[in-house]
């Protein structure tokens, strides 16, 4: 039996269209990943995660400790069964409302807010209660002191279980922590990954800190900052497709570091005078215009690509994602050695998530850069982004709260 032998130019022809096969998966891959990311991204109106943030301020005398609490007013009028306000609401309503409802707060926050010394309970009660604007959110100030057994010398432990998934207040919570216990002090987080803190004499001796004097600076707290703060950029769409952006319109690597090194100098200068309560934007004003810089790096990939004055129009959009990223930080003490750590610990998770980014994303497009459709995929996904960042403009200017 004779086998039929290939026409002329058949291997040659189908070599080719192997070769053309191979060399699509990489664009295919690029393509699809564009399209995960703009899904994860066009659904998200505020850009981030809903969150609620507070703040603990816990200082001992004796066997007497005062707890100042701050909390979102609405979110926790929620979750202690209270019931919401109108926005019509004024101040002195909101007060007369917390006051009348002494008794169900009393009661939700004991069963939430706990203090241990050496394992014995301390007793509870609330006292005063306010209010308090910050960037025009509003917040409800509570003001609890526990009395402990004895002397008030030992192992204090701190257990928070405040808007905990129990209470389904449909977004995560954080609370900054500002400690002096049991002859220590130091800076921590609440989230729904770490609700106790234990301070005193036995812990800072199994930290193998000082028993007394100078802020605590246990590495478990300074890695729950840099884990705060490399959330925080990954969880934000929008600075997330900013820095994507940039790295679209990088004409190489040497760019690249020029851009992420203005981008970090100058959201950390206005992160550390946002924290430390040296400049004070209002969120209505930082997020609209956060979504502005996405808008404006977009068009000026699709017109003109990475121009001269980048790195200066970069570090001025900087300045103001560093606002953006000083929203999920409130602490409530002056300059000290442990609000310095504290915010160079969520600093380098800023830093590492930005690092992560590049990492991900600029090698990705140096390879699509190398095929016929790279100048069609470029324009293409920057009006995208840009049709996204725009969207978020106007949500965000129309929104009275502004999307923190």
């Amino acid at each position: 039996m004779t086998t039929p032998t290939p026409a002329p130019g058949h291997r040659g022809a189908h070599r080719r269209t192997t070769g053309a096969r191979l060399r699509a998966v990489p664009g295919a891959v690029v393509l699809v990943l564009a399209g995960l990311l703009l899904a994860w991204s066009a659904p998200a109106a505020s850009a981030h995660v809903p969150t609620t943030d507070g703040t603990s301020v816990i200082r001992q005398d004796g066997a007497s400790v005062r707890y100042a609490l701050e909390l979102d007013y609405d979110t926790l009028t929620k979750a202690a069964g209270l019931g919401a306000l109108p926005r019509t609401t004024k101040d002195a309503e909101h007060l007369a409302f917390l006051d009348a409802h002494r008794a169900q707060l009393a009661a939700y926050l004991s069963e939430r807010l706990t203090l241990t010394l050496d394992g014995s309970p301390c007793p509870a009660a609330l006292g005063d209660t306010g209010i308090v604007k910050r960037q025009r959110f509003l917040y409800a100030r509570l003001l609890l002191t526990y009395r402990c057994p004895g002397t008030g010398s030992g192992e204090f432990t701190v257990r928070y279980g405040v808007f905990s998934e129990a209470d389904a207040i449909g977004a995560e919570h954080t609370n900054m922590v500002d400690y002096e216990l049991g002859g220590s002090g130091g800076s921590d987080v609440f989230d729904a990954g770490h609700r106790e803190l234990k301070a005193g004499r036995s812990a800072a001796a199994g930290r193998g800190a000082p028993p007394s004097g100078g802020p605590d600076l246990s590495w478990a707290s300074t890695g729950r900052f840099v884990s705060l703060g490399l959330e925080h950029i990954l969880g934000g769409a929008d600075h997330v497709l900013f820095l994507v952006l940039l790295l679209l319109g990088a004409q190489g690597r040497r760019s690249v570091v020029r851009l992420a090194t203005s981008f970090t100098l100058a959201h950390s200068v206005t992160l550390a005078l946002a924290v430390l309560g040296w400049v004070d934007v209002p969120a209505e004003i930082v997020e609209p215009l956060i979504a502005l810089s996405i808008v404006y790096v977009a068009v000026e990939n699709i017109t003109r690509g990475e121009s001269r004055q980048r790195v200066l129009v970069v570090f001025g959009f900087g300045l103001l994602h560093g606002l953006g990223f000083a929203g999920a930080l409130d602490f409530t003490d002056e300059f000290s050695g442990r609000l310095l750590v504290s915010l160079l610990s969520f600093n380098v998770g800023i830093e590492l998530g930005q690092l992560a980014i590049v990492l991900a994303a600029f090698p990705l497009i140096l390879l699509a850069r190398r095929r016929s459709w790279s100048a069609l995929a470029h324009i293409g996904a920057a009006a995208a982004v840009g049709v996204i960042g725009l969207v978020w403009f106007v949500e965000r200017l129309l929104s009275p709260g502004g999307s923190a």
